[in-house]
């Protein structure tokens, strides 16, 4: 595989695996079984389990999500509505300093 199609690994695969590992098995062994390409994935998968939970590891990738969130953590309409709110503010700023 390469970096630009990468191998997807279906949700209870990744589940199996992990189980296994904070089971103690030995990585070797668990990415040969199942075939996994390098220890690494099962060090990543492991961490989202940690961070959020066996949900984590459902791959969300290219799904397109109506409420995405930016960087900033907003969404679209909540930026817009923020700048909107920003504009009001300027507006009456401006009128109270003329009058």
């Amino acid at each position: 595989m390469d970096r630009r199609n990468p191998r997807k690994y279906p949700y209870d695969l990744k589940k199996q695996v992990v189980e296994m590992y904070l089971e103690g098995h030995p990585l070797n062994e668990l990415v040969e079984k199942f075939d996994l390409g390098n220890v690494r994935r099962v060090y990543e998968w492991a961490k989202r389990v940690r961070e959020g939970g066996y949900k984590a590891l459902n791959d969300q990738r290219g799904l397109k999500s109506k409420g995405k969130r930016r960087k900033n953590g907003e969404t679209p309409e909540e930026e817009i509505e923020r700048l909107k709110l920003e504009n009001q503010y300027l507006k009456k700023l401006l009128d109270l300093k003329r009058g």
